[in-house]
């Protein structure tokens, strides 16, 4: 029985991996727009035959964006002069990681809600297509998954550190899942710091080789305070205050938008703190970003979020094409999986619970403190909604 249920789930990752690839074939590349700065910039970096940021262009940026997205951008045009290799690589960590969730999920919990769990990950519709784009979010997803497996499946607690750095290289939400593993080391009588050590060690490698290439100590992106200060109420002017500095370097300007936002807090704190819901809104409201995917004309249109857009769906209700009746059933499903999470609350048992909680909590709280609301900043919680979701299922199955 035990073979037949490992044979099971190995065949189910496999089919889940091999559709990642065949979507990419039929569908191709998706042109979010971030997606298609990584690349505008990646070729930039090509050409002046350098790593990402450029050494003699730091006066040039106006803020560092995803570092270690941008650098597999360029590892892939370098070595094969086209991201499609870079693409079919994000398949299959789209497809480790869901083998990754299940282990991690089959440790916390058991073997019936890691099937559950399984099961939900692949059938959920926005789980498919991230794999055709370079958006920072599936490789991040990757290792810092990849993080917490080592640490609570492996023992390798420095080796997962490490590995939720990489992640943080990727984009800067890293600290989360590191927080998270520490508190769920704790609440299981293992008090240790080794995973910080091996995050602190990757962060002083990959900020060190930053250094002696072009003399800033960088490890991940600076993008936040700009980000912050331009949902203030005055954001155009002060955009305009650091961009129009030359003679500052890509740090110095972070250190900027850093001061105009605590200024422009000091000012404003109740506009700030009303900017909260509104955040909570925007980030969990929908699911919709994967479904780009599936257009068949996403490179000719100017908006491409439009088809899918929660505007759109709402005012063109019940007259659908066909892309916008499978983001109506993602979101059905992405509503039911956050009702199921939420309920799951009252089998709570700390053990199981403490690790997704925390990961889903710190990252919100995170994201109201320090960053601002869309529907992509929720897609790293998505595996951690989906376990408890899971547990839910199975202590209704368990009833019956």
């Amino acid at each position: 029985m035990q073979d037949s249920h490992h044979k099971i789930v190995i065949s189910l990752i496999i089919a889940f991996t091999l559709l990642q690839l065949v979507i990419l074939a039929v569908f191709g590349y998706t042109p979010y727009p971030d997606s298609d700065g990584y690349i505008l910039i990646a070729e930039d970096c090509v050409k002046n035959h350098s790593w990402y940021p450029v050494a003699t262009k730091l006066n040039d940026y106006y803020f560092l964006w995803n570092i270690g997205a941008i650098n597999a951008v360029i590892l892939s045009l370098k070595v094969f002069n086209s991201i499609t290799p870079l693409l079919v690589i994000y398949c299959l960590m789209k497809g480790v990681t869901a083998a990754l969730i299940y282990q991690i999920a089959e440790k916390i919990t058991n073997k019936k809600t890691a099937f559950i769990t399984l099961l939900l990950y692949i059938l959920y519709p926005a789980n498919y297509g991230e794999g055709t784009s370079v958006l920072s979010e599936l490789p991040f997803m990757f290792f810092c998954i990849l993080g917490i497996w080592l640490c609570i499946t492996k023992k390798m607690l420095i080796t997962g550190g490490m590995s939720i750095a990489v992640a943080n290289w990727f984009r800067p939400m890293g600290i989360v899942f590191l927080l998270a593993i520490l508190i769920y080391l704790f609440f299981i009588k293992k008090k240790t710091l080794r995973p910080l050590v091996g995050y602190i060690a990757m962060i002083l490698l990959i900020g060190s080789m930053s250094y002696l290439r072009t003399g800033l100590f960088l490890y991940q992106a600076k993008t936040g305070w700009m980000a912050l200060i331009q949902y203030s109420s005055h954001h155009n002017k002060a955009s305009m205050a650091v961009h129009d500095r030359a003679d500052w370097n890509v740090s110095q300007k972070d250190d900027a938008w850093r001061t105009i936002f605590f200024q422009w807090l000091k000012e404003h704190p109740k506009e700030y703190i009303s900017q909260m819901p509104t955040k909570i809104i925007d980030t969990f409201v929908s699911d919709n970003v994967n479904m780009c995917t599936f257009i068949p004309d996403k490179a000719e249109k100017e908006y491409m979020y439009e088809d899918v857009s929660m505007s759109t769906l709402i005012h063109s209700f019940s007259h659908y094409s066909t892309i916008q009746w499978l983001t109506i059933w993602n979101l059905l499903f992405y509503y039911a999986l956050l009702l199921t999470a939420l309920n799951s609350l009252y089998y709570f048992k700390r053990e199981t619970f403490i690790l997704p909680i925390s990961i889903i909590a710190l990252g919100t709280i995170i994201l109201l403190i320090a960053g601002h609301g869309e529907a992509r900043f929720h897609i790293p919680f998505m595996p951690f909604i989906i376990l408890l979701s899971s547990i839910t299922i199975t202590q209704k199955l368990c009833k019956e």
